[in-house]
């Protein structure tokens, strides 16, 4: 389903913020520092449930703010779905869907897609394959939602691993 509207509130650059999308494409347009890559950020956080820059709470949220909220409404016809997401900077960011709870960041996404193609992604072409499979991960993290938890457990797996191979050091013999 298509995002037909988004409500900012304290978020990055925007006080407060009110966007109608209409049927099929939507160009953002405005002078530089005007907010467009805060807004496709925004997007994005909802489609996904992170920042597709990387940015953790504290830099999303408006500077002197405890908290942003995000608001979006997917939907085709007669059948619309709300989403709310509040950023804090202190314990765990509170979400909603249709105006129930949701705890896991896959009860969130996957209401609607948004594919996000920036100067940084430039990588996929010049860069090595890390960057190409983590395109890829996104990807299908956009067409299955559930698989945001099992790339979740992966990294965290990795992490660990990468964390005993090099507290062994040169310990490890073949």
């Amino acid at each position: 389903m298509p995002l037909r509207r988004l409500w900012l509130t304290d978020f990055r650059n925007y006080i407060s913020a009110d966007v109608a999308f209409g049927d099929g494409i939507t160009a953002i347009t405005g002078l530089n520092g005007q907010g467009k890559t805060n807004l496709v950020e925004a997007i994005a956080w909802l489609a996904r449930g992170s920042s597709f820059r990387g940015a953790p709470n504290e830099a999303l949220i408006r500077n002197g703010s405890e908290s942003a909220v995000l608001r979006g409404e997917t939907g085709d016809g007669d059948r619309s779905t709300f989403l709310e997401v509040e950023l804090v900077t202190k314990g765990r960011n509170r979400m909603q869907v249709n105006g129930n709870k949701v705890s896991r960041i896959r009860d969130l996404v996957g209401h609607f897609t948004a594919t996000i193609f920036g100067p940084d992604d430039l990588a996929l072409l010049k860069g090595g394959p890390g960057e190409r499979r983590a395109f890829i991960d996104d990807l299908l993290v956009d067409l299955d939602p559930r698989l945001h938890t099992t790339r979740t457990n992966l990294e965290r797996v990795l992490r660990q691993r990468n964390t005993l191979l090099r507290q062994a050091g040169g310990q490890l013999t073949p």
